[in-house]
């Protein structure tokens, strides 16, 4: 990797990286709490989802008041009472919510993974990366089927687990290229 080597290039880099590390620091923290605690994760994450949806609703709501004249404004309208509804509702009762998302979840999972496997017999029968798809396919669809057998048991801990999960692998995919990047710094 072919870097600019001036000092001034230099020092926002590792100033940038600085805050990129840090960063990746935290969500790993955090995943790691999440997967320890993941009711409260999940909790969380089923009030951050109704925060946003009732935003969500409240300006769809203002925006299609704003373009009355134009096409669309019912649809507008309605969509956005339906956001604040569904923000409402998650927000009234979490549980609920984390019963309904783990659903929600599970079909999701199902879906891609019948999807997938699809993909993968559609695929070109020249390429040797194919079974790739495959194995991701059937992976997926075992998972959204065990999420489902163990529905709504496993809903109050597993939004948690997997909020966790993620936020691990997002905060060690930025500690890598943060890393990368100094690595390569320090060597031009």
């Amino acid at each position: 990797m072919m870097l600019d080597t001036s000092s001034e290039t230099q020092a926002t880099i590792r100033k940038s990286t600085s805050w990129i590390i840090a960063l990746s620091i935290v969500l790993i923290v955090l995943g790691i709490i999440a997967i320890l605690i993941p009711i409260v994760a999940t909790i969380v994450s089923v009030s951050v989802f109704g925060w946003i949806f009732l935003v969500a609703g409240i300006v769809r709501l203002v925006k299609s008041f704003q373009s009355k004249p134009i096409r669309g404004f019912w649809l507008g309208l309605l969509v956005g009472i339906v956001y604040i509804i569904a923000g409402l509702i998650l927000l009234s009762n979490l549980l609920a919510g984390a019963v309904t998302l783990t659903l929600v979840l599970a079909s999701i999972f199902i879906l891609e993974g019948i999807l997938e496997i699809i993909a993968s017999f559609k695929a070109r029968t020249g390429s040797h990366l194919s079974w790739l798809v495959l194995v991701d396919g059937m992976i997926t669809l075992i998972l959204g089927i065990f999420i489902l057998y163990s529905w709504p048991n496993n809903s109050f801990w597993l939004i948690g687990l997997y909020v966790g999960i993620s936020l691990i692998f997002s905060g060690t995919s930025l500690l890598s290229i943060a890393t990368a990047t100094r690595k390569a710094l320090v060597e031009n």
